[in-house]
């Protein structure tokens, strides 16, 4: 699975902070706060699997986007 995430700054942090769900998580490096993010992205797509409806189909949907994030200039 793919998302959007935003990574920036803050005092000694760094946070990254997924645009779909705002799923966010910081660490020391930008590395540390996309591996806490992508745990943490984990977690949260976990509670919704528990909490959906039982007995109704549930499926992934696959689009594309990344054109559209480099045609933007802000993808880096």
């Amino acid at each position: 699975m793919k998302t959007l995430i935003q990574i920036h700054k803050e005092g000694k942090y760094f946070v990254a902070i997924d645009l779909i769900t705002n799923v966010a998580d910081q660490g020391l490096t930008e590395s540390e706060a996309v591996s806490n993010l992508k745990n943490g992205l984990q977690e949260h797509y976990q509670v919704l699997l528990e909490l959906a409806p039982k007995g109704r189909k549930l499926s992934f949907l696959d689009i594309e986007v990344e054109g559209l994030a480099k045609d933007s200039g802000n993808l880096g």
